[in-house]
């Protein structure tokens, strides 16, 4: 396809995680590398990144991270889905043993708590993990407001196309834990020579701060991949082959 232009969403996923995550993807936005991010509703950051939405409603593009592996629910007194304290249990297998009814409460319970503020939500995808019923329950809420979703795999984007639910097509989740300059660029390299018309990278970028240490394994490399996000090599290359950067608004 000679001629293609790829479009590429860059979504940073946690926004809400904590005040330094919430200040990278916002400096990511502001520097043109990011186009998308998703609020997770439970967290420690919440009213932060909602402050942010509000001050800067043209710039940033959020969607709703659902979560269900951590910190505490929205409904309290779940039997199924968290602990006798409110709190997620870490582990995709409780969760798609848990009964199919508390999920579908507590997503809704975090889409009303996303609508409170008063804003919307462009999109649905998952915090950590997607099982079977997890993507039942997000289904149901992408059909309730007409929004679109994230599809990590194939086989995902084949029941959403059957439920007729717009989706993000070649999800790219490579870039995790292996934050580097030479991975972005392999990635979207690889993504160009398979003519891939558009894609979807999911990001972890962050300024380190204590709630991050606290709260996730995950946190030197945060700051690793901002780092390499605003590598202007990354810039660069996106600019020489004329890739097109779009959100989930634009599917």
């Amino acid at each position: 396809m000679e001629g293609l232009i790829m479009k590429v969403i860059m979504n940073a996923d946690d926004f809400g995680f904590s005040k330094g995550v919430n200040l990278a993807i916002l400096e990511g936005f502001q520097q043109g590398i990011l186009t998308s991010t998703s609020l997770m509703v439970n967290m420690p950051g919440f009213d932060h990144a909602v402050s942010l939405m509000k001050q800067y409603p043209d710039l940033l593009h959020v969607g709703i991270h659902l979560v269900t592996t951590v910190q505490y629910s929205i409904v309290k007194g779940l039997k199924t889905l968290t602990d006798e304290n409110d709190h997620f249990y870490r582990d995709p297998q409780i969760i798609e043993k848990s009964d199919q009814s508390e999920l579908d409460l507590e997503y809704q319970a975090q889409m009303d708590k996303f609508l409170a503020t008063g804003l919307h939500p462009d999109h649905i995808d998952f915090h950590v993990c997607t099982t079977p019923k997890q993507l039942k329950a997000a289904m149901k809420l992408a059909q309730k407001y007409n929004l679109p979703m994230r599809a990590q795999t194939q086989e995902i984007e084949a029941i959403l196309a059957q439920n007729g639910i717009r989706y993000a097509p070649c999800h790219i989740p490579d870039f995790y834990d292996h934050g580097t300059v030479e991975m972005l660029l392999e990635l979207l390299n690889r993504s160009l020579k398979e003519q891939r018309e558009s894609v979807e990278f999911a990001l972890h970028p962050a300024y380190v701060d204590q709630t991050l240490l606290e709260l996730s394994s995950y946190n030197i490399q945060r700051a690793k991949e901002l780092a390499t996000l605003m590598d202007p090599r990354v810039m660069a290359f996106i600019q020489e082959h004329s890739i097109e950067f779009i959100h989930f608004g634009n599917i």
